[in-house]
């Protein structure tokens, strides 16, 4: 169990001692944990406020998007014998729906049903995003090994992507600190360098760019060069890959949808 703590600051030495056998058992049983614990946290400790504030993010980040897909699809597909007044007055149909639905969602009842949802549905989304993902990068270290010549099976590499993973117990605690602490959803407030510079504070680029991200790249290159005993130089090359395509995807998600900035 002290490997858990020594692939932080020695993941040279860690993955060394794991060229025969590497257990993944021991990171997979802390990650999930913290993928069930620290996700309830953050949604039983959010205030009502907060809870409000998100909403209304939510609603106003994707309000224009909908409209104008309706407007595209009323006017053209579904157009058939109606006139310019009767689209108009299914327009306001819906409008008048989406208004009693914010209505709903932003009252007390609305916001404590939010609350007992989001304590199930954010481990649970949590879970299957962490094993996608897992496996999606498992399968492309297998890839990448097979072409460095590595005797490593996918199991092996799974154990890797797990340990070097380790960084995203530090993540989980940064994001839902300022929750437990003042009810607020700011997951980026201490973790993300870049958003601390004057004007950089709701750019996406800078949010997403954190130090457990930088951590893991970090663990699985000098991990990597020490447990198939490839040059640092490739090892880089290899771990970025995967890394640019996660960083990439979390800046678009933001960018899509971004309470926290709002």
């Amino acid at each position: 169990m002290i490997h858990l703590l020594k692939v932080f600051v020695s993941p040279g030495t860690v993955f060394e001692s794991m060229r025969s056998y590497i257990p993944a058992m021991p990171p997979l049983v802390t990650l999930v944990l913290c993928l069930c614990i620290f996700p309830a946290l953050q949604a039983w400790y959010q205030s009502d406020e907060e809870y409000l504030r998100t909403i209304e993010a939510a609603f106003e980040s994707s309000s224009e998007i909908s409209k104008r897909f309706a407007e595209t699809f009323q006017r053209t597909l579904l157009r058939g014998d109606s006139s310019d007044e009767e689209i108009e007055e299914i327009f306001a149909r819906q409008q008048e729906l989406t208004e009693e639905q914010r209505k709903t969602l932003t009252s007390k009842e609305g916001i404590q049903s939010a609350r007992r949802m989001q304590l199930v549905f954010l481990p649970a989304t949590s879970l299957f995003s962490f094993g996608l993902i897992v496996l999606l990068e498992a399968t492309y270290f297998l890839i990448a090994g097979n072409m460095m010549k590595s005797s490593k099976q996918w199991s092996d590499w799974i154990g890797f992507t797990l340990w070097s993973s380790m960084p995203l117990v530090l993540l989980f605690l940064l994001s839902t600190l300022p929750t437990i602490l003042f009810g607020t959803l700011d997951p980026y407030r201490w973790q993300a360098p870049l958003s601390w510079i004057p004007g950089l504070g709701t750019n996406v680029f800078a949010l997403t760019l954190t130090i457990p991200f930088l951590w893991i790249v970090w663990i699985r290159v000098v991990g990597m060069h020490k447990w198939i005993e490839k040059p640092i130089p490739i090892c880089l090359a290899v771990v970025l890959i995967p890394s640019l395509v996660t960083w990439l995807f979390s800046v678009g998600s933001l960018h899509l949808a971004n309470p926290y900035t709002m």
